[in-house]
């Protein structure tokens, strides 16, 4: 089980069967730890790989061993498997999914909006400048980037080795 802590958030996840855990209080944490590049390239990973639910017969804590039980998702409601001794969530990959989804869909955090007024000239003189000297900025920008690729990326696309 790969552990993977952010600010508030004390993800795990497995990278056999890619099912994720983490505690039931910090579910608002899965969207504002997480960058929504992160999410996006997870997701995306998730997808690419048609990973399918594994077969989870008596599911017990990664850290106490206790036995899941029945439960809820706090500010989601999806039902699943909770622990009763440290309220640890259990989400199959149908279910990361499907939250992945949703936290994309309707982000946590709206983009500010940006005034008409000194902004318009800015870009476009940036536009001018980078044209006369031949630059572009890249589509993508790379601190974007640096989350999934330290944390996630391991786990969900390890580099297979050729020796």
């Amino acid at each position: 089980m790969a552990q993977i802590k952010f600010q508030h958030l004390d993800l795990r996840i497995c990278p056999k069967c890619f099912s994720t855990f983490f505690p039931c209080d910090q579910t608002m944490a899965f969207r504002s730890d997480l960058t929504d590049k992160s999410r996006e390239l997870w997701l995306k990973a998730l997808l690419a790989k048609n990973v399918q639910d594994p077969v989870c017969d008596n599911l017990c804590c990664i850290d106490h061993g206790e036995p899941l039980v029945a439960g809820k998702l706090p500010d989601y409601g999806y039902d699943g498997k909770v622990t009763n001794c440290c309220k640890m969530f259990h989400m199959p990959p149908s279910m990361t999914i499907q939250l992945l989804k949703r936290t994309l869909e309707h982000p946590f955090q709206q983009p500010a909006k940006e005034g008409k007024h000194h902004f318009f000239f800015i870009r476009l003189l940036d536009a001018l400048v980078d044209r006369l000297f031949g630059e572009k900025m890249p589509d993508e920008d790379p601190l974007d980037l640096v989350q999934y690729s330290l944390h996630l990326k391991p786990i969900l696309e390890p580099e297979t080795s050729n020796d």
